[in-house]
């Protein structure tokens, strides 16, 4: 059984999960939007800060080394810190590149199936409720 405490901060991170999760969706929707409206440059700014957390996040985990998440737990996330930084690149080249639409729908779509995949693991994978 859980303490009292350690509830308390797993009900915090999954509420914290849960706003991330629907601003990263409305900023994707936003940037679609204002793509579509012909503000390619604000939109296509609009899909950097999600791979920037992603980076973030993980080098984060990293900080905390082998002794605190495991061995396996360490290369799996140095692992996917590579897809991270080259998800990075890509949404700043598309923000750098505003005048080519197809990367930037390629860099929509990346971030969309990005997405797609926490929903599914913040809601429907049994391991995470």
């Amino acid at each position: 059984m859980l303490s009292p405490n350690r509830s308390r901060t797993i009900e915090s991170d999954r509420t914290m999960a849960s706003v991330a999760i629907f601003s990263f969706i409305a900023v994707l929707l936003a940037a679609a939007v204002l793509y579509l409206m012909r503000n390619q440059k604000v939109a296509c700014w609009l899909l950097v800060p999600f791979p920037a957390f992603l980076c973030l996040a993980i080098l984060r985990d990293l900080s905390g080394g082998i002794p605190k998440l495991g061995q396996s737990a360490f290369e799996s996330d140095q692992k996917e810190l590579l897809y991270c930084f080259f998800f990075l690149a890509m949404s700043l080249t598309a923000a750098l590149r505003p005048r080519w639409p197809w990367l930037f729908w390629f860099a929509w779509v990346v971030n969309a199936f990005a997405c797609a995949l926490l929903v599914f693991l913040a809601y429907f994978w049994k391991a995470f409720s």
